[in-house]
């Protein structure tokens, strides 16, 4: 949540600073479409035991060409982006015989102490193309309906919490996630007024490879700052 809120910070920073520009500001308008969306994954298809946080925040940033169609409203726009995701869960990913599964965390450790955890999660993070046909009234009101392809650069899994053997406070951080499906696609939308609108990402590609691991994908929903 930490690097979320910094990378915001800094993003509206830099949106402020362009804004000033006057020659910058025509570039970006006419040129380059730059924005940051702050939204939350709903996980779908979980096992029936693993209970995902309804609280799942993560962060897209990025920058798109925009292509105008003739003198019309209408415009097409391609670009590069990176999409970070964060799923918290009440269990912790293993694999065995080259499977990957969610083991949901004990109540009590191996000692039969109580065992009680901050966090678990599975962070995902994308380099994404975005591209999408949008539609942009003189007044400001926009709507973009595209799509999306990523490919995943860093997964990692993090817990913070009680030892699972003699409760002691433990933090385990594992980078090597094996069976992750590499690339993801999905339909993509937003609509709103000027620079704010809201944002919604359909993942139809899952987390892990086919058969290699739980089933799961994302849905986003959130909110898209678009200064120019």
């Amino acid at each position: 949540m930490k690097k979320i809120l910094l990378i915001v910070s800094c993003f509206l920073i830099l949106s402020t600073y362009v804004s000033a520009q006057g020659n910058s500001e025509n570039l970006f308008k006419d040129k380059i479409a730059m924005g940051i969306d702050v939204f939350n994954d709903l996980v779908m298809d979980a096992p029936a035991d693993v209970k995902f946080r309804g609280f799942n925040p993560g962060v897209n940033i990025y920058a798109m060409h925009n292509f105008p169609i003739g003198e019309s409203n209408f415009a097409f726009a391609a670009g590069l982006g990176l999409g970070m995701h964060n799923l918290f869960s009440n269990s912790t990913l293993q694999d065995t015989s080259g499977i990957s599964f969610f083991t949901k965390i004990p109540d009590k450790a191996a000692n039969e102490n109580d065992l009680d955890y901050k966090k678990s999660k599975l962070s995902l993070t994308y380099v994404d193309i975005p591209a999408e046909l949008r539609f942009k009234t003189e007044s400001g009101f926009r709507i973009a309906i595209g799509i999306k392809v990523g490919y995943l650069i860093n997964a990692h899994t993090k817990y913070k919490g009680d030892d699972f053997e003699d409760g002691s406070k433990t933090k385990i951080k594992i980078s090597s996630l094996p069976n992750m499906q590499v690339w993801r696609f999905g339909p993509n939308m937003q609509i709103g007024y000027k620079w704010v609108n809201l944002t919604a990402f359909y993942s139809l590609s899952k987390v892990f490879e086919e058969n290699l691991g739980p089933q799961i994908y994302p849905i986003s929903l959130g909110l898209s700052l678009r200064p120019f």
